[in-house]
């Protein structure tokens, strides 16, 4: 039986999934990286019926951390125990953008602050 479902990027950062097979079905959506051969489900939804729709949101968000507890190249297995020093969407910031990060000379703190053309 063949499944017929539509998805559609739907208000900027709106995903919106339509169950138009007849029957109930459940929803996954996930993310795929070039090893697996299915996406990896991120958000489920279960008992969606047919004619109806599911959306979702997604806000990917950036964030900045320092810290002496990793090495270069280290995958994270957990969380960070450090505060983010900086943070911004993604979604809102250009194809392509310059960020300057600069330590204070008397404060040692860190602080990251978008280039200036």
């Amino acid at each position: 039986m063949m499944s017929i479902v539509s998805l559609a990027l739907w208000r900027g950062s709106q995903w919106q999934a339509a169950n138009n097979t007849g029957t109930v079905q459940d929803f996954a959506i996930g993310f795929m990286n070039g090893r697996d051969l299915m996406p990896t489900p991120a958000l489920y939804f279960t008992d969606v019926g047919d004619g109806s729709h599911v959306t979702a949101e997604f806000t990917p968000i950036l964030r900045a951390y320092i810290t002496s507890d990793y090495q270069e190249t280290a995958i994270l297995r957990g969380a960070i125990d450090t505060p983010a020093i900086w943070e911004q969407d993604l979604a809102a910031l250009s194809d392509s953008t310059t960020w300057n990060l600069t330590r204070g000379p008397s404060t040692g703190r860190y602080t990251i602050e978008k280039a200036s053309r």
